[in-house]
């Protein structure tokens, strides 16, 4: 069904850089595959087009080919779960489960500060226009609360009703779908204070986790940047609300770990998410072994079944417990490759 196809890619296309529909039939997005070319950000050489009543996906950088629904499992495998369950409703089978409505979240934008002439703080302002600080939100305060979140590290949070709300953030996005779930937002700001980028969280049941906005191509999104003492240990972590559990952090968020800045590399202690057996995550570590990095890889019994640092907490370990296992399996150089090695049989 060519337009259940495109309603999906629309769905996903927020998370794909510098995303278009060049017409009706056709998307064009770096490769996720490949990460298109290296030397010209503004490449992009990923397109779906129709092909025989269906969607197809053609890189001409790596080659690779495959249908766009296929396209869709392998790189955002929850949304496909719901593309299914709609196609096969569509179909006339019954899913087995219908997705909360968000039509009870209600919001109207503060069009008095959006048209307002403020140059103090800039976007900042922007994001108070169309959000809520989380801590005077009660659904999105208790969702933080339900992960363990620290009251504290909540202060720098916002919360929208309806993620549709973020297009007004950057002409960029002014088109895109977003969708009406309810997302607390994590921005992402320059060293120079310049908010570059959202990460939008449900706290409903949407297919799509994350939502991730980025207004510069020309900077990779890391959370917290602007705030990190760059003269102390600097924990680096894949997500944004791992990152809320440590001192002096910061989060790559779908980033490349290899992107944050040089001055830091020498303070900075690179703590993955803890799946042994992710080939992916397991070839990031040894990539940034390689280039010299300081790396956690956990050896602790306690946090056997734990995946991230989120889960660490909720199993009952307190955010200084989850530091020392940190700090005792720092490892560098040649250590950290043997260690590595016994890592991947866990």
């Amino acid at each position: 069904m060519l337009w259940l196809e495109r309603k999906y890619l629309s769905m996903v296309m927020a998370n794909l850089d510098r995303s278009k529909w060049v017409n009706e039939n056709t998307l064009n997005h770096r490769c996720p595959y490949c990460g298109d070319s290296q030397k010209n950000l503004y490449k992009s050489r990923g397109y779906h087009f129709v092909k025989e009543q269906s969607f197809i996906y053609k890189c001409h950088n790596c080659g690779k080919t495959t249908s766009s629904v296929n396209f869709i499992k392998e790189n955002f495998p929850t949304v496909h779960r719901e593309y299914l369950k709609e196609y096969l409703a569509e179909q006339g089978h019954k899913p087995k489960r219908k997705m909360p409505s968000s039509d009870k979240f209600k919001f109207t934008p503060r069009t008095d500060i959006l048209n307002k002439n403020e140059t103090k703080k800039g976007e900042k302002t922007m994001l108070e226009a169309i959000a809520f600080p989380v801590v005077e939100k009660h659904e999105a305060r208790q969702y933080l609360l339900d992960r363990k979140v620290p009251e504290f590290a909540m202060k720098d949070l916002w919360f929208v009703p309806q993620a549709q709300t973020l297009n007004l953030l950057s002409n960029k996005y002014k088109d895109r779908v977003l969708g009406k779930d309810p997302r607390i937002v994590l921005p992402f700001y320059s060293e120079n204070g310049e908010l570059i980028g959202v990460s939008g969280r449900a706290i409903n049941n949407s297919p799509l986790r994350y939502l991730t906005l980025r207004f510069r191509d020309d900077m990779p999104l890391i959370f917290n940047l602007n705030k990190v003492d760059r003269t102390k240990t600097i924990y680096v972590t894949e997500g944004p609300i791992d990152s809320l559990f440590l001192p002096n952090s910061i989060a790559v968020a779908g980033s490349d770990f290899k992107k944050i800045p040089e001055d830091i590399k020498d303070n900075a202690i690179l703590v993955f998410d803890n799946e042994p057996r992710n080939k992916e995550i397991i070839k990031k570590i040894e990539e940034v072994i390689d280039l010299g990095y300081r790396v956690c890889i956990w050896n602790d019994k306690r946090i056997t079944e734990c995946k991230d640092i989120n889960d660490m907490i909720m199993s009952g370990l307190s955010e200084s417990e989850v530091v020392e296992i940190i700090n005792r399996n720092i490892v560098q150089g040649l250590s950290a490759k043997l260690q590595l090695v016994e890592y991947k049989k866990i």
